[in-house]
């Protein structure tokens, strides 16, 4: 679970996230490999995966994120894809753009 600006992360999968009631003023964005997560992973491969917006959000700066996919690429194979998401979906938040995350090795 991590909490950027006005939004909680959580994983989707994970017992304790059916057990968090969302906070009025937090929006709840879910991570993980389920179709009902606001963000997934697909085309997990040793070079990275596609990143995979599935219900769109707002970032800090107000503008819209909407359903896409994009190359998120890493150095080595994460034998856990959840703290990749989390991390992404920060970097997304906080107005890096889809673009800027797909030309670097950010993880």
């Amino acid at each position: 679970m991590l909490r950027v600006y006005d939004n909680l992360i959580i994983d989707s999968d994970a017992d304790a996230a059916k057990k968090i009631s969302e906070p009025r003023e937090l929006l709840l964005i879910t991570c993980g490999l389920k179709q009902n997560s606001s963000v997934t992973a697909s085309s997990i491969g040793d070079d990275g995966f596609l990143y995979c917006i599935q219900r769109g959000f707002r970032t800090r700066g107000g503008n819209a994120l909407l359903p896409q996919e994009f190359k998120v690429r890493w150095r080595k194979k994460r034998d856990n894809i959840y703290p990749c998401l989390e991390f992404v979906t920060a970097l997304l938040l906080s107005d890096m753009s889809p673009s800027d995350i797909s030309e670097f090795f950010i993880l």
